[in-house]
């Protein structure tokens, strides 16, 4: 016992002097086995605030998931369905931090010809999308439905600001107290009721609002000349988008389909029962850089 007691005790005299020795080797570069030590407990603490970080993050989104499935089969319209989703959306947003979403901000620039056109909302949409694509990624059966809901938003974005709320804020001015003399006959009408609503409630809160869904009806809706003739908004509509845009590419049957496709087969779905897989989610953000950029193109002609 003694015997081993005395080896024990050289073992560690043995290991105390080895520490010394590494411990004056670095000195002479001015770093200590504390500095070390230091910095290793700081890389630890640093793993595991990432990791802490990591499973808040996947408990919030299968939070998410689970909402999104209650809301789906609830008995409301899509686009009441969509509000609350994208509700849900902005308070997994706000959890976020810039710094997690840098790379993909990166990437999303890179994917985007006229990126540096688009508003600073729809720069926000897009990484937050392709950040909640690989989130979405670690969990097992996800529904990526977040993922298409924040790539709607961005195009959403896009029209609203660039072309619905220029047109109707201008079209309030324009019209003054008259707007609602201007309105009358378009709130009778069935296909045109909508954006004449739309329009009426913006006179009052100077806050015009749009879904894209309805967006692409009432730009859908200037593709019929009957209808065109008999409806003071959408002719006074056409004429400012043929006046400020480029009305032939922007209204051309071809791109109001894809964007028709964008809302019908994306967007609405996403608010049903229907299971939105990866392979959905990953056509979605194929397309949507073709589809924003060629919006782009037309306002900027």
């Amino acid at each position: 016992m003694k015997e081993d007691l005395l080896y024990i005790l050289d073992v560690i005299g043995e290991i105390d002097r080895a520490i010394e020795a590494i411990e004056k080797k670095l000195d002479g570069h001015g770093v200590t086995l504390d500095g070390i030590n230091g910095e290793v407990k700081g890389l630890q603490s640093y793993r595991k605030r990432m990791e802490n970080k990591i499973d808040n993050i996947g408990e919030k989104l299968s939070e998410l998931l689970i909402s999104f499935d209650d809301l789906k089969v609830e008995s409301r319209g899509f686009e009441e369905k969509i509000i609350l989703m994208t509700l849900k959306l902005e308070r997994i947003e706000q959890q976020i931090d810039a710094e997690d979403l840098e790379d993909y901000y990166l990437l999303s620039q890179s994917n985007y010809c006229n990126w540096d056109m688009l508003d600073d909302l729809t720069r926000k949409f897009i990484p937050i999308a392709e950040y909640l694509f690989s989130k979405l990624q670690k969990l097992s059966n996800a529904d990526y439905s977040p993922v298409i809901l924040e790539l709607c938003r961005a195009i959403e974005n896009e029209f609203l600001l660039k072309i619905f709320k220029k047109y109707t804020l201008d079209l309030i001015i324009r019209q003054g107290d008259d707007i609602h003399r201007f309105l009358m006959a378009d709130t009778t009408k069935n296909q045109t009721k909508i954006f004449a609503k739309a329009v009426k409630k913006a006179s009052i809160t100077q806050k015009p609002e749009y879904t894209l869904g309805q967006m692409n009806t009432i730009l859908s809706l200037l593709k019929q000349t009957d209808l065109l003739g008999n409806s003071p908004l959408l002719h006074d509509f056409y004429a400012y988008i043929s006046r400020e845009y480029d009305s032939g590419n922007l209204l051309s049957a071809a791109y109001l389909a894809k964007i028709s496709q964008i809302v019908n087969d994306y967007r609405n779905p996403s608010a049903h029962p229907e299971y939105m897989d990866f392979e959905k989610a990953k056509e979605c953000k194929e397309i949507m850089p073709e589809r924003i950029d060629y919006l782009l193109d037309c306002l900027m002609a």
